[in-house]
């Protein structure tokens, strides 16, 4: 997100460098104090409006309760504004804000239907503690042999750990008495002793992102033999489930790039990495899904605003306050070794663009609806159909396969870059299989999300193909080389052939999202959920040695599209996780920024990138990554203005000019 700092230049607010690490730590702070009621305002908003569009599914006014949650998204806010009471929290205003939309949007509502309602909330009502432990993030995570297990942690004990200058600290966040805040000044005081290096020469500067890239069973074996002073030091950091890394980086990396220093070892939900002009939001995938880690973002870069405000307009006055000293985080020579040896998660190389050309998108959709309500895809349909067809039209830039025939010159990097070149140039026999998530919380909050796998069925529609003579049909009519009457009379069958195709493929995808939102998608993966671990993991590992199986199970690829922010939000760019498949390659992150800027990030697992890194050509696997992800981005604007192009065009279409036939 980017509010935070846009604020300060919009007001010309000077904070000293304490005073912005004072300003995200209360965050933090009140953001686990508060966060059980966070959840609580998530579920009553999900349950409360889900419950009535069922209730009121047969009745006249069913679409008006039915688009209700939609209405609310557009209007929660996410922090607190002007009307806002006095001593009320962001939690307590939302709540009021969100029960004072339901109360105008169900005055209509008749009696029984309301009585009906309020029942059938009570009777979920035991539901919500179940999920409030679920989602809480005041927990770490306990790694074993075959998964990960939570701790919860009692709020008393919990810490928020701030990173600077290389060493790790733990901020208390409760006062004295166990159950408030810690006071605002006593934490300034603190963060200012910190900063001034009060602490620093009793401890150097740590280093755990060698840990962090272990995988996580590997990590459980190895710590017993980590040397007694770490050990108890990373028992004590367990305790911090939110970390802020203030050692800047610069924002205009990738995401992924961003995060690859110091973030703990994995034990927790969420770390904040400062770069001066945004804060990266680094989510664990165990605690968060891609919505509720973008609203909780939100959320928390609107209360670090408030609390810069309040730091600016307050006089700095000190107070005595407990000395903060440093984790101390060595590891020997040995250990280093040991972890060096030990298994390490999969290496992986990220691009970022965002040249998609939106306007185009609602242009073509608009008319599409001009054209038949069958032709009805979404935007993030537009782009699971064009990953299909990039796919299997992908051709590699020759600058790339040049530099890698050049390394494979080298005996010592043949096999890396053999390996690479066979992964640029290699046409699948068929479409990849995605792994979609489905929004799963408006059905049932504690599912959170439900896996669509979907291989579209470019090849029963022959789009492709369809696609091509269609376009030619078109030049050849635009032209007036022939007979135009008969080349027309091709172009429209061709025409109505070809949208008559998309509307197919919209109406396939639509119903598989359908079935996947009533949880009817999950099939195996939600088997795996009610067997013992050890089995489990034995089963959940098949996938890695059976192509086909991981196809149908987990798909081999991921796209994740958290959609088009609301106008008010920060947020600016997005990537997603993956799971530990090894057979799971690419991830594909969207995001549409408030300016209406499409963001894709892609972070690339494939074995190529492993191979390129261990030979000292790392550069080369980003360039391919990067040269994949732009040949999708401008492949697809190619390809969508042709579809616009076709979709709008009869005989009566005069503002088609030749040049535009072309790409």
């Amino acid at each position: 997100t980017r509010g935070f700092d846009d604020l300060l230049r919009r007001h010309d607010m000077a904070l000293t460098p304490a005073d912005r690490l004072t300003a995200w730590l209360l965050t933090a702070v009140h953001t686990l104090h508060q966060f059980h009621e966070l959840l609580t305002n998530e579920w009553r908003e999900r349950v409360y409006t889900s419950a009535l569009a069922e209730l009121t599914a047969d009745q006249r006014d069913a679409d008006h309760y039915a688009a209700l949650y939609r209405r609310w998204e557009k209007e929660r806010p996410y922090g607190r504004n002007q009307d806002v009471s006095p001593d009320e929290d962001y939690p307590a205003y939302r709540r009021r804000k969100f029960d004072e939309f339901l109360a105008a949007n169900t005055r209509r509502l008749p009696a029984g239907a309301y009585r009906a309602w309020s029942e059938r909330i009570l009777s979920l009502k035991p539901e919500l503690r179940a999920y409030r432990e679920q989602m809480t993030i005041l927990a770490y995570l306990q790694p074993g042999p075959y998964d990960e297990s939570r701790v919860l942690i009692p709020l008393a004990e919990a810490r928020v750990g701030l990173i600077y200058d290389g060493r790790y600290y733990l901020i208390p966040i409760c006062a004295p008495d166990g159950r408030a805040p810690i006071n605002p000044t006593a934490l300034r005081t603190a963060v200012a002793a910190i900063v001034d290096g009060q602490y620093a020469a009793d401890e150097s500067p740590a280093s755990l992102i060698d840990l962090a890239r272990m995988k996580r069973a590997a990590f459980a074996n190895l710590r017993p033999r980590l040397n007694e002073t770490i050990v108890q030091s990373l028992d004590q950091l367990r305790y911090a489930p939110i970390l802020l890394n203030a050692d800047q980086r610069p924002f205009n990396l990738p995401l992924a790039e961003i995060r690859e220093t110091e973030r703990g070892v994995g034990d927790h939900a969420l770390t904040l990495f400062d770069t001066g002009r945004t804060m990266l939001f680094d989510q664990s995938h165990i605690f968060f899904d891609g919505a509720w880690g973008a609203a909780l973002a939100e959320i928390m870069t609107h209360e670090a605003q408030s609390w810069a405000v309040y730091l600016h307009q307050t006089a700095n006055r000190a107070t005595p306050a407990s000395a903060i000293p440093p984790l101390s985080l060595r590891l020997t020579a040995v250990e280093h070794e040991q972890i060096a040896a030990a298994p390490q998660i999969s290496p992986h190389v990220s691009a970022e663009n965002d040249q998609i050309n939106l306007p185009r998108i609602v242009t073509t959709r608009r008319l599409f609806k001009m054209r038949s309500d069958l032709l009805d895809l979404t935007v993030n349909d537009l782009f699971i159909l064009y990953r299909a067809i990039h796919a299997l039209v992908y051709r590699p830039a020759p600058a790339l396969t040049q530099a890698l025939e050049t390394v494979r010159r080298d005996p010592e990097m043949t096999e890396a870059a053999v390996a690479a070149l066979s992964a640029i140039r290699a046409v699948p026999e068929s479409c990849p299989a995605i792994l979609i998530p489905i929004d799963a919380t408006r059905r049932s909050p504690r599912e959170r999300l439900y896996p669509l796998v979907f291989e579209a069925p470019l090849g029963d529609l022959d789009l492709i193909n369809l696609h091509q003579r269609t376009m030619a049909a078109l030049r050849r009519y635009q032209s007036g080389a022939s007979d135009r009457e008969a080349a027309y009379a091709e172009f429209d069958q061709l025409q109505r052939s070809y949208l008559a195709c998309l509307a197919g493929f919209g109406q396939v995808l639509t119903a598989a999202k359908a079935n996947a939102a009533q949880g009817q998608s999950v099939g195996a993966l939600r088997l795996l959920g009610g067997i013992p671990p050890a089995i489990q993991s034995m089963l959940d590992s098949l996938p890695n040695r059976l192509d086909l199986l991981n196809d149908l199970i987990k798909g081999r690829e991921v796209f994740s599209n958290i959609g088009a922010v609301v106008p008010t939000s920060s947020l600016t760019r997005f990537i997603t996780a993956k799971d530990d498949n090894e057979k799971k390659w690419l991830s594909w992150g969207a995001i549409t920024d408030a300016e209406g800027v499409v963001r894709l990030s892609l972070r690339d697992f494939r074995p190529h990138v492993g191979m390129l890194t261990a030979v000292g050509h790392r550069h080369l696997a980003k360039q391919i990554a990067q040269h994949y992800l732009d040949s999708y981005a401008n492949g697809f604007n190619q390809y969508l203005a042709q579809v616009r192009l076709i979709t709008q065009f009869s005989r009566e279409t005069i503002a088609v000019r030749p040049q535009e036939l072309g790409f």
